[in-house]
């Protein structure tokens, strides 16, 4: 395989707005004239789309295209929020500044941009404005924005319908005109303007797009009306059918890379005339941040407090780890650091991007907060598809990985002690780099699926609450479960529950229960384990069963908050905000607690003298 150059990670800034991208140089000695920008889709479907989106530039830069991916301003890791005015305007001018920054750095011909879903309209829009793109890859692209809207809607009907199935929680909807599903909001003015975005009503450039290729979903069909909109200013369009856009938009863990796309792309960006020429250097432009070596960062505002976020890697024997790292502006960063973990395959934003809104937050409080990818998740080097096995997301070598990057943030000064946060798997690998690394002060468990883990404790909880209940039945008959997996379950069941139950009377019987030696370790190291469950986690009843919790309302280092709601990864944004706020109520335990041992190690004033 052709070894590439390293990624560049920058920053655009247009109008006061700062974008986030990655910019992946050509490999090999000659470079195609053609310079390609990716633009993501919106919500749910960036965060599973995003590992293809990198496969996909790193395989467009080994063919020889420079090509450049991007968050738009107030989603991943640009700057901005949601609520913020003008998202729609702001998010075309990111691609005109894009592509304009493309042009310039890679001294190309031509630029094409790829755009999926909402992305292939941002695209549209910024043609619109005389963008300097040439050629335009559209998967998934509808004429107007109202179809996208009404997608995103729907999905939001069933989210609603799966979370108030239980009859606990009422989704409501929103009342001010927003839009939301899978845990990420449109604000009501930008849901208007996307209700009023129609292509056919823009004025796109006579003969300026040469080419388009308009790719359907999956036996969906592209949007005739996109094509006429093409056509009527001059474009050769072309279409195909999308294949494999389903597999790409699955739950992250499980999302594969849309190969077949990527050939069919790559061989109708060959068909464009070409030429070769010198790999061109990569030099930034004004008003652009680059990240290469120790690099500025860039500085955003978080109400009236000013803070620098910058990239960072961390070395490994496979690769590099990715993280971008939050840090007070105006004032010296205190002794505590934190650190926050993928939650499963979702990168390093977070779920529902919270990790980036906590982040910046503590940020302005003067505490440094670095969002860390591990192998194979994000923008993190490593083999993607081994996440999708639970035993290779729990191997102790991620702990590993963890403690490299305390390394890396001790070495340069931004603390001895260390606030560990994660959901899911990244809470699992927080009680563990806990145990295992003294300079952990905390571990912040959000919904954690196991302390320790083993093939057979996943056959035991589905077996537990599913064939054993009445209404797993239920939904089998629903086809809601598969059958060949509940008899999969049922098959399995002799051999494994007796297994793990005899695993479990043992280690109480004798005495060696992991969990019961691990609380000990951490109450007298003094560290901290701050839990938060929303309802229906199976870890949660176990502990509950075993009497857990009453052992935990005696442990001095130990508190559990109840999150409202029953999604796991926070999808509802009442279960946000109060995960935001049981956080920052944590966070200020562990800053008193380090005020606390700062007075007690300052000497003790000199008595005043006698006259």
């Amino acid at each position: 395989m052709i070894t590439l150059p390293p990624a560049v990670p920058l920053y655009l800034h247009n109008g006061g707005e700062s974008t986030f991208g990655i910019l992946h140089p050509p490999a090999g000695d000659a470079r195609c004239t053609t310079a390609i920008l990716i633009v993501p889709p919106f919500g749910w479907d960036d965060i599973c789309s995003y590992r293809s989106r990198r496969d996909w530039a790193e395989q467009l830069a080994r063919a020889g295209h420079t090509t450049l991916r991007i968050d738009l301003p107030s989603t991943g890791d640009s700057g901005g929020s949601p609520s913020d005015p003008g998202r729609l305007s702001a998010w075309s001018d990111a691609v005109v500044a894009a592509a304009d920054h493309l042009r310039l750095v890679s001294d190309c011909e031509r630029v094409a941009a790829i755009g999926i879903g909402l992305g292939g309209l941002l695209i549209c829009r910024a043609i619109s404005e005389n963008a300097a793109i040439e050629e335009a890859v559209l998967w998934a692209v509808p004429a107007r924005g109202r179809p996208l809207l009404r997608e995103l809607r729907a999905f939001a009907l069933l989210e609603d319908s799966e979370l108030g199935a239980s009859g606990e929680v009422q989704p409501q909807p929103f009342p001010d005109g927003r839009t939301g599903a899978g845990g990420f909001v449109l604000s009501a003015e930008t849901t208007q303007a996307l209700e009023e975005l129609d292509v056919s009503t823009l004025e796109l450039p006579t003969s300026q797009v040469g080419r388009v290729l308009l790719l359907g979903r999956d036996r969906i069909g592209v949007d005739e009306r996109l094509r006429e909109s093409f056509e009527q200013a001059g474009a050769v369009v072309s279409a195909a059918e999308g294949t494999d856009y389903g597999a790409m938009m699955v739950k992250p863990h499980l999302a594969r890379p849309p190969i077949a796309i990527f050939a069919l792309v790559q061989s109708w960006l060959a068909q464009s005339p070409s030429s070769t020429a010198p790999p061109a250097s990569i030099e930034p432009p004004a008003g652009i941040h680059q990240v290469d070596g120790d690099p500025p960062g860039i500085e955003l505002a978080v109400g009236d407090t000013r803070i620098r976020e910058t990239p960072l890697t961390v070395q490994q024997s496979f690769g590099e780890l990715f993280a971008v790292l939050s840090e007070p502006l105006d004032a010296p960063s205190g002794d505590l650091c934190v650190v926050m973990l993928n939650a499963w395959a979702i990168r390093h934003v977070g779920p529902n991007r919270m990790w980036v809104e906590a982040a910046r937050r503590w940020a302005a409080r003067g505490v440094s907060t670095l969002r860390l990818d591990l192998e194979g998740i994000g923008d993190a080097d490593g083999d993607a598809s081994r996440i999708g096995d639970l035993a290779k997301l729990y191997a102790p070598e991620r702990v590993e990985q963890v403690r490299a990057a305390l390394d890396v943030l001790e070495a340069r000064g931004l603390g001895s002690r260390f606030v560990l946060v994660g959901l899911c798997s990244g809470a699992y690998w927080s009680f563990h780099g806990a145990l295992e690394d003294s300079r952990v002060a905390a571990a912040f468990m959000l919904n954690p699926r196991a302390l320790y883990w083993n093939r057979s404790l996943e056959v035991a909880r589905d077996f537990r609450r599913g064939p054993l209940r009445r209404s797993s039945w239920h939904r089998a008959l629903r086809r809601e479960v598969s059958p060949a997996r509940m008899l999969a379950l049922a098959g399995r069941a002799p051999f494994v529950l007796p297994r793990h139950a005899l695993r479990r009377w043992y280690a109480r019987r004798t005495g060696a229960d992991e969990l019961d030696q691990a609380l000990e370790q951490l109450l007298d190291a003094g560290t901290r384990l701050h839990f938060f469950f929303s309802g229906n986690e199976p870890l949660y009843e176990e502990l509950e069963l075993e009497g857990r919790l009453d052992q935990f309302d005696h442990l001095p280092n130990v508190s559990l908050d109840m999150l409202p709601g029953r999604d796991h990864t926070l999808r509802p944004f009442e279960a946000q905000r109060a995960a935001h706020q049981a956080l920052d109520r944590a966070l200020d335990a562990e800053l008193t607690d380090v005020g606390r041992q700062r007075r007690r190690a300052a000497p003790a004033a000199a008595p005043p003298r006698a006259a």
